[in-house]
C-alpha cells in the first residue's frame, strides 16, 4: 500500500498529463487503488448536437483509471477500456471515481463511475491495465 507521500508524488505525476490538463480535467483525490477526477463542462467540451462529446467524458474517466491503476507506484498502461453512457450532459461539474476492483501480478481492473453535480450516474467505465512493473517517475 502506498504511503500518503507516495500518493501525493503520483498525483503530481499525473498533473503532467497534458491532454487532460488542456481539457480542464484534474486529479482531486488519490490513494492506493482509488482516484477521483473532476471537470467542469464548458462549450469546448460539447459536440455538434450540443451535448458532452464522448471523448471528453472518456478522458475524464480514463485519467481516474490511470491514477488508480498506477497508485501502487509502478507503471500500468491501459490494454482494454469500455464505457456506457446513461445520461446526456450539457453543463455542470462531472466527477469520475475510480476503484480498483481486482489486481494481479500483471493486471489491474478498475470500475469508474462518472456522476454529475447531483450525484446522478452519467456513465460507467471499466478499464483493464497491464502492470509493467517499472517505478513511476
Amino acid at each position: 500500500m502506498a504511503t500518503s507521500a507516495e500518493c501525493e508524488r503520483i498525483a503530481a505525476f499525473f498533473k503532467g498529463d497534458q491532454f487532460a490538463g488542456a481539457n480542464g480535467i484534474r486529479v482531486v483525490e488519490l490513494r492506493t487503488g482509488f482516484a477521483r477526477t473532476e471537470m467542469t463542462v464548458e462549450a469546448r467540451h460539447l459536440n455538434s448536437v450540443g451535448i458532452l462529446q464522448g471523448g471528453a467524458l472518456f478522458t475524464l474517466a480514463d485519467l481516474a483509471f490511470a491514477a488508480a491503476s498506477n497508485s501502487h507506484g509502478v507503471v500500468a498502461v491501459a490494454c482494454q477500456a469500455d464505457v456506457t453512457w446513461f445520461k446526456a450532459v450539457q453543463s455542470g461539474k462531472l466527477t469520475a471515481t475510480a476503484e480498483e476492483i481486482a489486481r494481479t501480478h500483471k493486471l489491474s481492473t478498475c470500475l469508474i463511475r462518472v456522476t454529475d453535480e447531483h450525484e446522478e450516474l452519467v456513465a460507467l467505465f471499466k478499464g483493464v491495465a497491464y502492470i509493467k512493473g517499472t517505478p513511476i517517475g
